[in-house]
């Protein structure tokens, strides 16, 4: 436990207890991580219906045409673009249970009125103002992760998140399975009861995730003042003279100034082209293997799945061996297997199938363990907010072009969207190769002559360096 006793500095020394932070950690998962998994879930769910909405005909019901579906995909990714940052600048000014649940509350709204669309522009402007509302819950709920645990921890909580979001795929298609059969009924198509039950079980969780969603350690009422002393403590202990807790317009500059920010932006905005149009496209995807409607809804299910399975385990074995890119670069290899199956015309469709299930195996694991390496190499509660806000946007900017890879007149087998994901799969592998010799190259440097790094800098600086400071290591 955190004792009594400081440094020559006055600053107070922490105390390592592993029995009394194993106890610690187990009721701060049980009472941050259920939560945030099911908010994550009603995003990810609420995010990728339009495509069951599809396959229960809201293209014929609002007479799209062309590639006028693929457009209200991307929309999406616009609103969700523009006010990532924004919002994860109010979040840090503000409370996550007042800040996320007010979003969430907004985004369910939206959702629910969607079901009343009559024509393009209508959708257009519902995913639009969705993409708005749902901006800010991803990178404030990663960047309010690392606010609770170490950095040797997130991955495996980032992946329960995303394992909600495999789940929610696999479930999308459940539910959807069973909505659409409410076609007709009170005057509303299949598509409109899937937009308005989905929306309404938002706005109940929102309106409760008020009053359940907890704040930052030193401000949460459930932790006695020996816990909460003891996981602040533990936290800074963690990043050494990197910590740095308090906000100042310096880490902000500094998040929007480092390179190696920009280089995780490319790296997450091509991999996210392949991932966003997985999820968005693999009732689709199916549906032109030559399976009915109904069934693609259901064969849905088992990519979804495998991606949560693999998700969890690679997230448990890279916080047990403390790195990252090795499960990147291996997972994305096995990604792109997958699409090559998917790719080559003379496989059959219990290949192709099992393409689909070998793609959400590798992609989802190597996203998450993506995020986790850009969170654990930023050091401030600031400068890394803001960088995971930057870097998701990049990502979801990737998920706007991936709206426009699968097209329709491509049906059935979709040749050319599977080629343009297996693309920029290979591009992010590579991304994520550099990365690595990058972070080598910096640690060689602060480990060879770490006071080269401190002169001509006051104490003040040395203070506020954050990752640049030589005591901090990067993660490989």
């Amino acid at each position: 436990m955190a004792n009594d006793k400081h440094d020559r500095n006055g600053e107070e020394i922490f105390v390592e207890n592993k029995k009394f932070e194993k106890k610690l950690l187990r009721k701060i998962d049980f009472r941050i991580m259920p939560l945030l998994t099911l908010l994550y879930l009603l995003s990810f769910l609420d995010r990728v219906n339009v495509g069951n909405a599809k396959l229960a005909h809201i293209e014929h019901d609002l007479g799209l045409v062309g590639n006028q579906f693929n457009w209200c995909l991307s929309i999406f990714f616009f609103g969700y673009t523009l006010f990532e940052i924004p919002s994860n600048y109010m979040l840090i000014w503000s409370n996550p249970s007042y800040w996320i649940s007010s979003i969430m509350l907004l985004w369910g709204i939206v959702m629910t009125l969607m079901a009343f669309v009559k024509s393009f522009l209508g959708l257009m402007s519902a995913r639009f103002f969705l993409g708005a509302c749902e901006s800010g819950l991803f990178p404030g709920v990663i960047y309010y992760i690392t606010t609770w645990y170490k950095r040797s921890e997130t991955n495996s909580r980032i992946a329960i998140l995303f394992v909600g979001n495999s789940f929610a795929g696999s479930f999308s298609g459940l539910l959807a399975y069973g909505i659409v059969r409410l076609d007709g009924k009170a005057g509303l198509k299949g598509w409109q009861w899937i937009f308005l039950i989905e929306g309404l079980i938002t706005v109940i969780v929102a309106i409760f995730s008020f009053l359940l969603l907890s704040n930052y350690p030193k401000k949460t009422k459930w932790l006695s003042d020996e816990e909460r002393k003891y996981a602040v403590g533990r936290l800074k202990n963690d990043a050494g003279k990197a910590h740095v807790e308090h906000f100042n317009k310096g880490q902000i500059y500094a998040a929007l100034t480092d390179w190696k920010v920009y280089l995780a932006m490319l790296h997450l905005g091509m991999i996210c082209v392949p991932f966003f149009s997985f999820a968005l496209f693999i009732p689709t995807i199916i549906n032109g293997m030559g399976f009915g409607f109904v069934k693609s809804q259901l064969l849905s299910v088992p990519p979804f799945f495998c991606a949560g399975i693999s998700t969890l385990i690679v997230a448990i074995l890279s916080d047990r061996q403390r790195i990252r890119s090795p499960f990147i670069i291996f997972c994305s290899f096995i990604s792109i297997i997958g699409y090559i199956l998917l790719a080559i015309p003379s496989v059959g469709t219990a290949g192709k199938y099992a393409g689909s299930c070998i793609v959400g195996a590798g992609l989802s694991p190597a996203l998450i363990t993506s995020i986790t390496w850009l969170t654990n190499n930023i050091a401030g509660h600031a400068k890394r907010a803001i960088a995971t806000a930057m870097v998701i946007m990049c990502a979801n900017i990737g998920g706007a072009f991936a709206s426009q890879v699968y097209r329709q007149k491509d049906y059935p087998r979709y040749i050319f969207g599977h080629s343009v994901s297996l693309g920029f799969l290979v591009a992010s592998t590579c991304t994520s190769i550099i990365q690595l010799f990058v972070f080598i190259t910096l640690n060689n440097k602060k480990k060879e002559n770490p006071q080269s790094l401190l002169e001509g800098k006051t104490e003040e600086e040395i203070k506020n360096m954050g990752d640049k400071h030589p005591d901090f290591i990067y993660s490989l």
